[in-house]
């Protein structure tokens, strides 16, 4: 068994299985810059490894991944951080979904808790989804007046189609993991404790596959989308600028760090 530990990342392969857990636990795996440098190196790594056939993305503790860093979000509203989110949200964002996407090894996402947010929408970016029965999903970017990114807005309608899609986006409702099964978020829901045996006897049931079938089955299934996806999240993360630099979300992301009620949202 092969493990390399990046920032906020741990990377395990054994048996053609690669297993990528972020692995910041004390805040429920969220997408800090260090754990998305880190993924987007590991994503990297497995595609250059002709030994590995498939990848299993999971979180540790009792979080897949919270979402975005409200902290950070604050330094950026304070100047202190140099680059600008259209910049950062760009070259992350795609390094990791364009980059799961692209992949021509398929990924498995083991949700094994809160996947909400920026996770939510890396989840979807994986090719299969199976879910703890303690996993709840949700697109909460609106709650602190932003779009919703790293292809969100282009997977989600996909999945779910346009108008459920549209209605969680804009509630930033919360759904457990049953509710994300019959909605196609996920194909199955197991026990909490038996998640990632279920994962790794998928995972393992792919590996055992011809390579060349894998890798041009999941082409085909691409092939039409790849520009698209990319196109897309210029369009996301071009939105997100504007709406990064409104009144509307820098006083929600100080009510939210300040413990206070939800401010009465203005419109600009």
């Amino acid at each position: 068994y092969l493990r390399m530990d990046y920032e906020d990342l741990l990377l395990g392969k054994k048996d053609g299985i690669a297993t990528i857990t972020l692995n910041i636990p004390d805040k429920l795996n969220a997408l800090l810059a260090g754990l998305q440098r880190s993924l987007t190196l590991a994503i990297d790594e497995v595609a250059k490894d002709d030994k590995v056939k498939v990848v299993l993305v999971t979180g540790a503790r009792r979080a897949f991944c919270a979402g975005g860093d409200i902290a950070g979000m604050k330094a950026r509203l304070e100047g202190t951080l140099k680059k600008s989110r259209y910049e950062r949200s760009k070259l992350l964002g795609e390094g990791m979904v364009d980059g799961f996407t692209s992949l021509k090894k398929p990924v498995i996402a083991a949700i094994n808790g809160d996947c909400l947010g920026a996770g939510f929408a890396i989840a979807l970016s994986c090719d299969i989804r199976i879910a703890s029965e303690k996993a709840r999903f949700g697109s909460l970017f609106i709650n602190v007046a932003l779009v919703p990114d790293y292809g969100m807005t282009y997977f989600l309608p996909q999945v779910v189609g346009t108008s459920k899609a549209l209605e969680l986006m804009l509630t930033g409702e919360i759904i457990d993991a049953t509710e994300a099964k019959r909605l196609g978020i996920v194909s199955s829901v197991v026990p909490h404790d038996e998640l990632m045996k279920a994962a790794l006897e998928l995972a393992a049931r792919i590996a055992q596959q011809p390579s060349i079938a894998i890798e041009l089955t999941k082409k085909l299934v691409y092939q039409d989308m790849i520009s698209n996806i990319a196109q897309h999240l210029d369009w996301e993360t071009y939105a997100q600028e504007l709406c990064f630099k409104s009144e509307d979300h820098r006083e929600s992301v100080l009510a939210f760090l300040e413990k206070r009620p939800r401010p009465k949202f203005k419109g600009k």
